[in-house]
């Protein structure tokens, strides 16, 4: 698993900052409050920042381009929504869908997002 950094701009501190008045080359952590939502706290005050928003387009786990059903699958080819929802299972995971297959047993991952698409 990644690690996520914070922003890369720097904590603003007030002209009257005593933490800055101690040590001149303080550096204030940014912690990430919620996904894309960073903070940064210091006695003299605290700054947010927002991620912006990617262009990014949720997939469907449902989508017939995204199933990998093992070759001997008489659903493989199915396309029809309404089989679809009977026969494929899916489990919300951590940042995608596993999805299983009730025809031919196989699993697999779908992203929640696509790649960006700016």
């Amino acid at each position: 698993m990644f690690r996520k950094r914070g922003p890369d701009k720097a904590f603003v501190h007030a002209e009257d900052c005593r933490i800055l008045a101690a040590d001149r080359t303080a550096q204030i952590q940014w912690s990430e409050v919620e996904a894309g939502h960073w903070e940064a706290i210091c006695v003299c005050g605290t700054q947010h920042y927002y991620a912006p928003k990617a262009g990014r387009v949720r997939l469907d786990p449902l989508d017939p381009k995204t199933a990998h059903h093992l070759p001997q699958c008489e659903f493989a080819s199915t396309t029809d929504p309404a089989v679809l929802r009977v026969l494929l299972k899916v489990q919300d995971r951590e940042g995608y869908w596993w999805v299983q297959c009730g025809g031919c047993d196989a699993g697999w991952q779908v992203p929640h997002f696509a790649e960006s698409v700016r």
